[in-house]
């Protein structure tokens, strides 16, 4: 069976990175400092923020990467059709139950006043939790996965296909400068991650080579910091241009694509060195990565409440932040446990993601 595009593979190496990014994932969704952009009081708070984003923004590139660098190549060449079917229909089942599950907490948060067709729409396409875009992206990827093996198993396209990416992101900049806002949904369409896809698929078929002869380690640790650094640099610039402060640590801008492959790069490198080292509990998240996906937004919903009662937590963000990262993460874990628990390992995973 195809495996899931967060689940267990035979390498703990990867699954520690997994359980790394989907870390990384939950605190994206934790508390935004974009509230303190216009409160000179706590305006330190804003700048954490923009620079704590920028740091962290790879955790959804690199989980695009490794479902193109874990696409079973030989199933693909076997029958597309068949690879496209069950890609799909494993992706689907457990989208389309959480999906359902967040449309109707929607509803009933919003007491019931709210249109069956807008209800329904934002079902298909996963529009009521945050997180869902990213399977809707990977449902996309998985009907483009054939064509673009085969193009690279015949090096053809591949200066046309390297650019989808790019032409998207003039668009997103455009539309931004035009409008004072970001596009809505800009996450949800393939073109927005599709040079991850492409590069995980690419060093899958073709194999990794390194960027650097000599000093591979040093100078990938370097590479990574010039990225932050030119990451950092355009946050600030882009806010200094009128651009709004969300996009200003959105994962998919020009600095942040260099940084992410600087991450992908470094990995690739550390690797061979670190293959069997062991970190228990960073590698049970990372088994438990798809899962956590899933059902974290429910709890960060909760800590919300809970921590509405907490005195004075609202005015140091980064406090805030690692209270409501741990309180969801530990949910999370023990939610998986629980429910595994009482309808099984199989039920669960095929349903649920669990």
């Amino acid at each position: 069976m195809e495996a899931s595009p967060l689940t267990k593979t035979r390498e703990p190496f990867w699954q520690i990175i997994r359980g790394l990014c989907i870390i990384i994932v939950v605190l994206i969704h934790c508390k935004s400092g974009i509230g303190y952009q216009k409160t000179p009081i706590d305006y330190w708070n804003f700048d954490y923020w923009i620079i704590m984003r920028q740091f962290i923004n790879f955790p959804v590139a690199i989980f695009i990467f490794l479902a193109g660098y874990f696409v079973n190549i030989e199933k693909v060449l076997k029958s597309a059709h068949s690879f496209i079917r069950n890609r799909i229909v494993r992706l689907l089942i457990p989208f389309l139950i959480w999906s359902s599950f967040y449309t109707l907490l929607t509803v009933y948060l919003a007491g019931g006043k709210v249109s069956v067709f807008d209800s329904l729409f934002k079902l298909i396409f996963g529009l009521s939790s945050i997180q869902l875009y990213f399977i809707v992206v990977l449902l996309q990827l998985a009907i483009f996965t054939p064509f673009l093996v085969r193009a690279i198993q015949k090096n053809r396209g591949t200066k046309l296909l390297l650019l989808i990416t790019p032409l998207y992101l003039i668009g997103l900049y455009a539309y931004a400068i035009i409008f004072k806002s970001q596009f809505a949904f800009y996450q949800t369409f393939f073109p927005a991650w599709f040079i991850f896809y492409y590069a995980g698929l690419w060093v899958k078929i073709k194999g990794y080579h390194p960027l650097f002869r000599k000093h591979q380690l040093s100078k990938a640790i370097l590479c990574c910091f010039i990225g932050l650094i030119v990451s950092i640099a355009e946050g600030y610039g882009l806010l200094a241009l009128g651009f709004p402060g969300e996009f200003a640590t959105i994962q998919i801008k020009v600095s942040s694509i260099f940084y992410v492959f600087t991450i992908i790069n470094l990995l690739m490198v550390i690797k061979p060195s670190v293959a069997n080292s062991e970190c228990k509990w960073l590698k049970y998240l990372g088994d438990n990565s798809y899962g956590i996906f899933y059902i974290h937004l429910f709890w960060v919903m909760i800590s919300y409440i809970i921590l509405s009662f907490v005195p004075f937590i609202g005015e140091i963000l980064p406090a805030y932040q690692l209270i409501q990262l741990t309180f969801v993460v530990l949910l999370s874990c023990l939610s998986i446990f629980i429910i595994k628990k009482i309808i099984g390992k199989k039920i669960a995973c095929k349903f649920l993601g669990f």
